[in-house]
């Protein structure tokens, strides 16, 4: 085989058929499994528990294990409490889909 050719991935096929809908599906799934292991790791380099990681932020351990788990429909202010506890905030750009251009950022910080 070639280097400039690619292997063959049943996987590849698979999500090229996908509906407008379940790709847009798709992609937020694999984003909320992109933070989840970011949340994840942040915590781990901190040598913290979950339940010391919930202590810090007023928080439940299971709250936690449901960030960490990639749960759909994570709070925003529940996301920034436990990151705020753990030294970090959120920072949110809009982008145009179409351009790639970013209308606007705004950053989280806990008041």
């Amino acid at each position: 085989m070639s280097e400039t050719t690619k292997p063959y991935n049943e996987i590849d096929d698979y999500i090229a058929a996908f509906s407008d809908e379940e790709r847009q599906e798709y992609v937020a799934a694999e984003t909320a499994l992109d933070l989840a292991c970011i949340l994840y790791h942040i915590r781990q380099e901190q040598g913290l528990t979950q339940r010391k990681a919930a202590e810090r932020a007023g928080l439940k351990q299971q709250a936690i294990s449901r960030l960490e788990k990639a749960a759909s429909n994570i709070q925003l202010g529940t996301l920034q409490r436990y990151l705020d506890a753990l030294g970090y905030s959120i920072e949110i750009s809009v982008i145009d889909n179409r351009t790639g251009n970013v209308a606007g950022k705004t950053s989280l910080s806990r008041a």
